[in-house]
């Protein structure tokens, strides 16, 4: 009888990749998946420590095993990623219940630990660095349609808000090859999109021998056959690079939407912060994007509140926002993250003024991306469906290049996984509705 996995994620996209790695690897050692942490034999929770309040989840859920835990003493409890990386020795001192603690570099190794743990009955600490392993299993039943693909690891930016350079650790690329003989194995599994993950993604391959670069990259995964799309994320403005965007508008199959961080839209919170570039020169690269690409969207993250932020400033985050023209916008609160300069600094914002900065930015945000969203009614959009609709199961669903959910009736002539045209007939707030584009209007589309 084989054992049962419960993981439970939190944090980012490349958490969710980790997870899905971690299930595929104890798959390898008879593990099965299961929704029902009552059953497991093993929990891991993957973890996030960007924010605070991610943290205080991990520990409260932890608070909650524990009780199971004490009514099965064999059950394994593992804590894995970023804050199990940042936080090692407090986790297994706040959490007497947990048997594992292991950071990233240490995924290759998950089955070696959850056997050691349930062998040894003392919780073993593994947050070491390690070799860079490209790791391609998957958990059975692991959506194929969609995939994320990690092309690099860590990050040596050190904004003073992000601990993920101690996290994550320095960047490592993997290799060409490794990446597109993952991608062409997902694509013979039915997969048509990919999405390339690295902390600073457009950083990708400079410490390769030889040196290549996210653009070259691009190239070789477009020549894939059977593969649709290409998305990538998340990228720093101080990387960005005019091969890269050139690459935007050459390589067909990457998509027409680009996540670009901003954090802040004035020029002195960006230097506290150490993000390597100005307001001006942020604006510089949208005006070159959208040279290149005028189809091209974009989404990005903002911090409100960071130390020291006035209200000028934040004024100048607000005036970004509208003179950009986002068709998506994160907003976060800042977060004090221990051992991070901007956690030492003077000037921290009360969290009433956070919250009144917040509100206000996202009614911005809610104006500036509805009017991006009313430019695609009445267009012909190229959509590849993904499912079926969330609130009318009769009906299908996709996202175009730019990103946006299109709803549409599929009029029993359209699967999932296709790539189709459909017109837009409707701007909702959250998502598009579409009827099946005639043959003419489909002759008709442009990217």
């Amino acid at each position: 009888m084989a054992n049962k996995l419960h993981l439970i994620t939190y944090g980012c996209q490349m958490n969710e990749y980790d997870s899905e790695r971690v299930a595929g690897l104890l798959r390898e050692r008879d593990y099965e998946l299961t929704t029902d942490e009552r059953e497991a034999d093993v929990i891991l929770l993957n973890t996030c420590a960007i924010r605070e309040k991610a943290e205080d989840k991990v520990f409260s859920k932890l608070g909650e095993l524990k009780r199971l835990k004490a009514a099965r003493p064999d059950l394994v409890i593992g804590v894995m990623g970023c804050m199990a990386q940042l936080q090692q020795e407090n986790v297994l001192r706040r959490a007497p219940s947990v048997d594992l603690v292991f950071g990233s570099p240490a995924i290759a190794r998950v089955g070696e630990l959850v056997e050691r743990a349930r062998r040894e009955r003392r919780p073993v600490l593994d947050t070491a660095e390690a070799p860079l392993v490209k790791i391609t299993a998957k958990a059975a039943g692991a959506e194929r349609l969609k995939a994320f693909v990690t092309v690099m690891e860590g990050c040596e930016k050190h904004c003073t808000f992000c601990v993920v350079p101690r996290t994550r650790g320095r960047e490592r690329s993997h290799t060409p090859e490794a990446i597109v003989a993952e991608i062409e194995g997902l694509v013979a599994e039915g997969c048509r999109e990919v999405t390339l993950l690295g902390q600073t993604v457009n950083a990708y391959g400079r410490d390769l021998t030889p040196p290549t670069d996210l653009a070259e990259l691009f190239h070789r995964v477009n020549d894939v056959e059977g593969l649709a799309r290409i998305r990538f994320t998340t990228s720093n403005p101080y990387n960005l690079t005019p091969t890269l965007i050139r690459a935007m508008r050459e390589v067909p199959k990457v998509c027409e939407w680009f996540h670009l961080p901003l954090q802040s839209g004035s020029d002195r919170i960006l230097e506290r912060m150490n993000r390597g570039y100005t307001r001006a020169r942020y604006l510089e690269l949208v005006e070159a994007l959208r040279e290149a690409e005028p189809a091209m969207a974009f989404s990005t993250d903002i911090i409100v509140g960071f130390p020291g932020e006035t209200d000028e400033d934040f004024e100048a985050t607000v005036e970004m926002i509208e003179r950009v023209g986002y068709d998506n916008v994160f907003v976060f609160r800042y977060s004090r993250r221990p051992g991070t300069p901007a956690a030492a600094m003077p000037d921290q914002i009360p969290d009433a003024v956070k919250a009144a900065r917040n509100g206000r930015l996202l009614e911005v945000v809610q104006r500036v991306t509805a009017a991006r969203g009313g430019l695609l009614a009445g267009r012909t959009m190229e959509v590849l469906v993904d499912g079926t609709s969330r609130k009318s199961p009769g009906e299908l669903a996709g996202r175009t290049r730019c990103n946006r959910v299109v709803n549409f009736d599929g009029q029993g002539q359209v699967a999932v996984g296709d790539v189709i045209h459909v017109l837009v007939t409707d701007v909702l707030p959250h998502s598009l509705r579409g009827a099946l584009a005639t043959p003419e209007e489909a002759v008709c589309w442009s990217r």
